[in-house]
């Protein structure tokens, strides 16, 4: 079922309300901030020794001004769907609309970090649902996003991050499962999959129907991530061990293996952003050719004929 979106003062980039300069309403919870570590926490700051606590809002609400703190700002919107703030030196919060049926991000976390990858992850810290939202909140991966680091990336550093990211898909498609969808059964919100125009439909026998319209091969589904773009890898802010962390699992799952290849050969939103390079399409170019290198195949022409097949006239 679609979203209901709202607007003027209950937007979702004004999901966070000030009680006072420490306390701060997020759904029906309160965050605290106190200016020392503590044991009892939900988190520790080392990078001002400070310590954030939530707990459940009291009944009646306390009563609330716009957001304006230093230790608070909003990092990333996306339109009226969801919005990140950063809180602090070390943590995240993440709203956005809770969509039926559909996997938690925080439950793939969980999953990925238990398989005790290679790259960086994000640790969930909380994750609380409303009416209609979800409140995740998570530690930061240190470093940077390699759109950022981009401009400043020489060519070996950026081949080198090419491969770490086809090393990293390659090492999530080891993780198999007999059945299409999120790690614990549930949906993955993968709109390549879905027919233009079509009902918003995430079922994994929707989606498994498409995949194998497209001629994909259905015995079996491997992990993946679905949308490692430039802004979603976080490198070191110098380059040194060449390590990544990857971030936003939103719509990671299980696919047919043909599906990771063919994900970064379609979709423009793992471009360079055209402020990190002139040639925006290069980063994801580069990684498809990676996978194929790596024995990784593509459907892509089977894709844009089934796209075009179920298109309205």
């Amino acid at each position: 079922m679609p979203v209901m979106r709202k607007w003027g003062e209950d937007h979702i980039n004004k999901s966070l309300r000030q009680i006072n300069p420490d306390s701060w309403l997020i759904g029906d919870l309160v965050l605290h901030r106190a200016p020392h570590l503590s044991d009892a926490a939900t988190w520790n700051d080392d990078g001002d020794k400070s310590s954030y606590t939530l707990t459940r809002a009291p009944t009646p609400v306390p009563f609330t001004t716009p957001l304006d703190s230093p230790y608070i700002k909003l990092a990333h919107e996306a339109g009226d769907a969801s919005a990140v703030w950063s809180i602090g030196n070390n943590a995240f919060c993440k709203v956005r609309y809770i969509e039926s049926g559909v996997t938690p991000e925080s439950a793939t976390l969980n999953f990925v970090r238990g398989q005790q990858p290679s790259f960086e992850t994000p640790k969930a810290l909380y994750h609380a649902f409303g009416t209609d939202r979800s409140y995740l909140f998570l530690q930061r991966v240190p470093g940077r996003t390699v759109d950022a680091a981009w401009p400043s990336l020489n060519d070996y550093w950026r081949r080198h991050y090419v491969q770490a990211v086809a090393d990293v898909c390659k090492e999530m498609a080891e993780w198999k499962s007999p059945k299409l969808g999120g790690v614990d059964g549930q949906s993955i919100p993968e709109r390549y999959l879905l027919k233009p125009s079509a009902a918003e439909d995430f079922s994994s026998a929707n989606l498994q129907s498409a995949c194998e319209a497209m001629g994909m091969d259905c015995s079996q589904f491997v992990f993946s991530h679905a949308d490692i773009g430039p802004t979603n890898i976080i490198v070191e802010d110098t380059p040194n061990s060449g390590k990544v962390g990857i971030i936003d699992f939103e719509i990671a799952g299980y696919f047919p293996r043909s599906w990771i290849r063919t994900k970064f050969r379609i979709s423009g939103g793992m471009d360079l952003s055209t402020s990190a390079s002139d040639e925006p399409h290069w980063w994801r170019a580069e990684v498809q050719r990676a996978l194929g290198a790596d024995g990784f195949e593509d459907v892509v022409e089977a894709w844009e004929e089934w796209r075009r097949g179920h298109e309205q006239s």
